[in-house]
């Protein structure tokens, strides 16, 4: 598995690899909208915090690395392009800790977790499943309030 590391994404960032920029910003504006839809389903009391939005080979990784409240509850949604049919997501506190994982055979994984003491923690997509050469793929955080 290959890994694509991404430093801190603050809330509203996009961070993305290069490529074709009309079919960047159809991908991309798709996943926003999946962003703001997300928003509707997240925990009551649990208001969007961060996103990003990544395009990513079948078989890679991203991790991103955020800093959230300490000891409070979160909720973790990814969202992929219409090529992806798996996406897995697990969450890593400070120590590398496992805090949540969505591992199903799916492309729409959310975690719900309450952090530790240190609100340091790492997100990891893994594009198991994408029907073309890369495909495009978001999270969102909720943070509770």
């Amino acid at each position: 598995m290959s890994l694509v590391k991404i430093a801190v994404c603050a809330a509203g960032c996009l961070a993305l690899a290069s490529g074709s920029a009309l079919a960047q910003n159809v991908h991309i504006s798709r996943l926003y909208e999946q962003v703001l839809e997300n928003i509707e389903f997240a925990e009551p009391g649990h208001p969007l915090d961060s996103f990003g939005v990544f395009r990513i080979d079948e078989g890679r990784t991203v991790e991103v690395e955020l800093d959230v409240p300490a000891e409070t509850s979160i909720q973790i949604m990814g969202d992929c392009d219409e090529d992806c049919f798996d996406l897995d997501l697990a969450v890593y506190d400070a120590s590398g800790a496992l805090l949540a994982e969505d591992r199903l055979d799916d492309y729409y994984p959310i975690v719900n977790f309450t952090t530790g003491r240190n609100g340091r923690i790492t997100i990891e997509l893994d594009m198991v499943d994408c029907d073309a050469v890369y495909c495009y793929t978001a999270y969102s955080v909720f943070v509770g309030g």
